[in-house]
């Protein structure tokens, strides 16, 4: 069996998300009720956490490519962006915990 390529599930994603936002903007959607803030909170809480994880995949596939500073500083700047991640989806459980 042929593995899926996992970059379909990112554009599936990432047009949920600024679907997500264009609708917000456009005052299609609301976050109107404190319900649908903490289940947001909690959904994005995931959405960051698989990031990360994806992230950390992506520096490990490419660090698998052909070696050069530029494959370096790719690696670098993936690694770099599942950490950042890694603190948005730490920050957003922080702010869960704080919602009543």
């Amino acid at each position: 069996m042929t593995p899926q390529n996992p970059a379909q599930h990112a554009r599936v994603a990432a047009d949920a998300l600024e679907r997500l936002v264009r609708d917000v903007q456009a005052g299609r959607a609301a976050w109107a009720h404190p319900h649908t803030v903490r289940q947001a909170v909690d959904d994005l809480t995931r959405i960051t956490t698989a990031a990360a994880t994806a992230l950390q995949q992506l520096a490990a596939a490419a660090h698998g490519q052909q070696p050069g500073p530029h494959t370096a500083q790719t690696v670098t700047a993936l690694h770099q962006a599942g950490q950042y991640t890694t603190t948005a989806a730490a920050h957003l459980r922080s702010a869960r915990h704080t919602m009543n």
